[in-house]
């Protein structure tokens, strides 16, 4: 199953991307702390792409949300026409930004930070609990 939506580069877009991410989660029984791990790195990406990324083209499709799901695990990918700057910078204590990637990495079973010069890409998920037989 993949599901694709084009949400606005605006704030509003995270509670919509974070439901849409809970209604697959539902779907495919992933149980509900991994499910709400998959919900809060969802805000984060998302967050990201409006606050540091571009949209392409059309205020409308600021970010792309894909939610893919196979036997093993549900996947997120976020997009947006900014570029990054790969270079990862720990936040110092004081700083309110810089902490949304290390959350995404540390909530996720599996991570990828996909930079390139016009797009940026998130990727990440949680595997799926299979019930022992």
């Amino acid at each position: 199953m993949k599901r694709e939506s084009w949400l606005a580069a605006a704030p509003e877009s995270a509670p919509m991307a974070r439901a849409m991410v809970r209604e697959a989660a539902d779907e495919h029984g992933l149980d509900g702390e991994s499910a709400w791990d998959l919900m809060l790195a969802t805000s984060e990406a998302v967050a990201n792409a409006i606050l540091h990324g571009s949209a392409c083209g059309d205020p409308e499709r600021g970010v792309l949300l894909i939610i893919e799901v196979d036997e093993d695990a549900i996947s997120i990918e976020v997009c947006d026409c900014g570029s990054f700057d790969a270079q990862l910078r720990p936040a110092s204590p004081d700083e309110t930004h810089g902490r949304g990637i290390p959350i995404i990495a540390a909530l996720a079973d599996h991570f990828e930070l996909l930079p390139e010069p016009s797009q940026t890409r998130v990727r990440f998920g949680k595997r799926l609990r299979v019930a022992a037989a």
